[in-house]
């Protein structure tokens, strides 16, 4: 299966430590099932500088059965993934441990870029979790996947990448 990650760097080694915080499924490494969604990413991360690029990760799709792993996906916008992302985006105290639950490996939808806005305001009780569900609008057939463990990482089995430049992207290559 191949999933996708939007940057400006070269990321063969991945390390879960450098990973952001707070973020829809915890501190982990995120995949996207789109090739588009991560080259806007991409050229997001670059803005004024760094060279827009593509990693292209081929995840063995027996992490799925590897009853090792501790799993859990999102098939769409319900209550328990409105709850799993506020309970990964809120603030907690500085020691708190990361990421904040025991998967391995998350994967569900990717939410509009307002998620941010309705998590708070629905942590705040000013809007209801029906309301919440619709106001973060799922990109369309986008699902997100996040490694959190070195185990969940071992099923990376190859890395290609392509560039920006020039305002093309390049040919795919091995890393």
């Amino acid at each position: 299966m191949y999933f996708y990650h939007g940057t400006t760097e070269i990321i063969k080694d991945i390390d879960l430590e450098k990973c952001r915080l707070r973020t829809d499924f915890g501190r982990g490494f995120y995949l996207s099932s789109k090739l588009a969604t991560a080259r806007i990413w991409a050229i997001g991360k670059a803005g004024f500088s760094g060279v827009p690029t593509i990693m292209r990760y081929d995840v063995d799709k027996d992490i799925w059965s590897d009853k090792t792993l501790h799993t859990l996906r999102f098939d769409s916008t319900t209550e328990q993934w409105l709850n799993f992302v506020r309970d990964n985006r809120q603030s907690k105290p500085h020691n708190s441990i990361e990421p904040r639950h025991t998967y391995d490996v998350v994967s569900g939808p990717i939410a509009d870029d307002k998620v941010v806005d309705v998590v708070d305001l629905y942590c705040m009780n000013k809007i209801s979790a029906v309301e919440a569900i619709k106001r973060a609008k799922a990109l369309p057939s986008v699902f997100q996947m996040s490694l959190h463990t070195d185990s969940a990482l071992k099923y990376i089995v190859g890395i290609m990448i392509s560039e920006r430049k020039n305002n093309k992207w390049s040919e795919w290559r091995y890393i």
